[in-house]
């Protein structure tokens, strides 16, 4: 079912925040079950090696299924981290054995050192958890604009790497979202139940699916 539009994002983000954390566990792990088959549907999943991904708070759609069948696949894979009261993120590589601890607003980052930290033109995919999005790839996230500033290279060249993927549960789809000039455009949203792929982004057909960086893994 899809909500009326909501003028202001603030009302809109609380309403949507109240609604994921109000889901039940069965809920989640069918909903987290589902994301994986949508996932495993799209190439450029399927082609990227080095992927981003969150770990799951708020009631977001947990990615953690996705996590295991990428490392199981020999892809790479990392977390966002925050560096100190900045608002670039950074990315941090998940292994089997990586610790975590959690970062000023409770959630978890890999424990590692500044050093071993890439930057998130590195990266082929992005899987990013939204608040709320509209079918045209419109999104609301938590407001910290902590994504927009970590890709704001792409609104000068939005065909540039990494591909980004906002996650959601289907419940968190609304009929309209009004864009701001800073935001991000986003490949496609995808939920437990279906693929929404944006106007004007990336297509699976574009750039052999994704750009295969190459690293001096020495």
């Amino acid at each position: 079912m899809i909500m009326k539009p909501i003028s202001e994002k603030s009302e809109l983000r609380k309403r949507l925040r109240h609604q994921r954390n109000a889901l039940g566990h069965a809920y989640q792990a069918r909903a987290a079950a589902g994301l994986i088959v949508q996932l495993k549907t799209m190439p450029v999943f399927q082609h990227s090696t080095y992927i981003a991904l969150y770990l799951a708070n708020d009631g977001e759609i947990d990615p953690a299924a996705v996590l295991q069948w990428c490392l199981a696949c020999g892809k790479r894979c990392y977390a966002p981290v925050i560096i100190g009261n900045e608002k670039l993120l950074r990315f941090a590589e998940i292994t089997a054995h990586t610790d975590f601890n959690n970062n000023r607003f409770g959630i978890a980052e890999p424990a590692v050192a500044e050093a071993q930290l890439i930057d998130a033109p590195e990266l082929d995919l992005v899987l990013l958890p939204l608040v709320g999005f509209d079918s045209h790839g419109n999104r609301i996230g938590m407001g910290g604009g902590f994504y927009d500033t970590t890709f704001a290279f792409q609104k000068t060249n939005p065909r540039s790497t990494p591909q980004l993927i906002g996650l959601a549960h289907e419940i968190q789809r609304v009929e309209n979202i009004t864009a701001d000039n800073w935001d991000i455009p986003i490949s496609a949203v995808i939920t437990d139940q279906r693929i929404y792929r944006c106007d004007g982004c990336w297509t699976d057909s574009d750039d052999n699916h994704a750009k295969h960086n190459v690293r001096n893994e020495g």
